[in-house]
């Protein structure tokens, strides 16, 4: 019995072993992936929050295609990056309003 509790031991060690190796590859892996999927969440946040409010949707798509035909590309991409730091602002002031 004890020889038998011995090898489950060895081989729970050993498990374990690889357990953490697996976590350590994983890691790694994963690393190259966190800036994408900061990206993506933070397109899903946009897109549940257009879904919010359809009106400013429409008004938003409507400015952005009369934004594009009248200035150039550089000034519309300074444009949208300055309005998505206005977005976040409100977005957190908003949160912070409704914690207190």
């Amino acid at each position: 019995m004890n020889e038998k509790l011995t090898a489950i031991a060895v081989r729970r060690q050993r498990l374990i072993g690889k357990i953490a190796s697996q976590r350590m590859v994983l890691t790694q892996n994963m690393e190259q992936l966190r800036q994408p999927l900061v990206v993506v969440d933070h397109g899903v946040e946009v897109v549940r929050y257009f879904r919010k409010y359809p009106v400013l949707m429409a008004s938003v798509s409507v400015l952005t295609g009369v934004l594009i035909r009248r200035i150039n590309i550089a000034r519309f991409t300074a444009l949208l990056q300055t309005g998505w730091s206005v977005f976040r602002l409100a977005r957190d002031v908003r949160n912070s309003i409704r914690k207190e």
